[in-house]
């Protein structure tokens, strides 16, 4: 069973939300939360420009949780506040969704690590391949290939008018 399993409320939350929220709660934004009957639970939370922000959420009815900051004042929104009073009340969830993020970018930056170091590997191999390659060439060829290689840095950074421009190397030579 996945941490986001046991998330009842801030599952409704937009990503962007969700993300502020636990911001929210990491930096003790929450100053005070208490529960105020079966699955309800209240508190302020303050918010941008030094605002405070009276919050109630309903565990069990998520969308009849209230806040009155501007984004969700008289609506049925789960906002930043929302999600920060939340993880006040479960820290154990926020820590848990924490360390799964932190696991998840362990894991990419080992993706990229490897990207990189196989990257590296091919491009040493294609540097060796390319010097061999314009090392046998005369004057000329190499003046040739110079020009091609350029012309192609110019077509593909040149911006189109959503039509693909084929560079045809015929077009460069007389």
């Amino acid at each position: 069973m996945s941490i986001w399993d046991d998330i009842k409320l801030v599952h409704l939350a937009s990503n962007a939300s969700f993300n502020r929220g636990l911001g929210y709660y990491k930096s003790k934004a929450v100053l005070n939360g208490e529960k105020i009957g079966d699955g309800v639970y209240q508190g302020k939370v303050s918010g941008s420009q030094d605002n405070i922000y009276d919050v109630v959420i309903d565990i069990d009815h998520p969308r009849k949780s209230t806040c009155t900051c501007p984004f969700a004042a008289g609506r049925r929104v789960i906002c930043k506040h929302m999600v920060a009073l939340y993880f006040f009340h479960f820290s154990e969830q926020a820590k848990a969704v924490l360390a799964e993020w932190e696991e998840e970018r362990l894991e990419e930056e080992k993706r990229h690590q490897e990207w990189e170091a196989d990257y590296l590997m091919f491009r040493k191999e294609k540097l060796e391949e390319v010097t061999a390659h314009v090392n046998n060439l005369d004057e000329n060829q190499l003046r040739e290939e110079l020009i091609k290689a350029l012309m192609r840095e110019f077509d593909s950074s040149y911006p189109d008018d959503e039509d693909e421009y084929y560079y045809d190397e015929a077009d460069y030579f007389w």
